[in-house]
């Protein structure tokens, strides 16, 4: 499903932290578990209706975040693009965000 209000663009990191999460996942816990959590982390983005529905980060103040369980996703909203900028663990340095 995507998201009829806006267009969806993944970075490049975006992309490699949501494939990390993805072989994390399988390996460490089930290939079921990696595939439902990873679902979810893309499926969030359809959730946005309005630019300034969820919160403004508190490292990466660019940046606005949905949190799905232990995963924080960062995206920017240009016109009527989302750019998923990162996604990573909650129980991380915030630093990596920077980055």
């Amino acid at each position: 499903m995507s998201n009829p209000n806006y267009a969806i663009f993944w970075t490049t990191n975006a992309k490699l932290d949501l494939k990390d999460i993805y072989l994390s996942l399988k390996q460490n816990i089930s290939p079921l578990v990696a595939t439902k959590i990873t679902n979810e982390i893309f499926g969030s983005l359809n959730s946005i209706i309005f630019p300034d529905q969820f919160q403004i980060d508190d490292y990466r103040i660019d940046c606005r975040r949905i949190i799905i369980r232990i995963y924080k996703i960062l995206y920017q909203l240009h016109d009527n693009t989302i750019y998923v900028v990162r996604i990573f663990n909650t129980f991380q340095d915030p630093i990596k965000s920077l980055k």
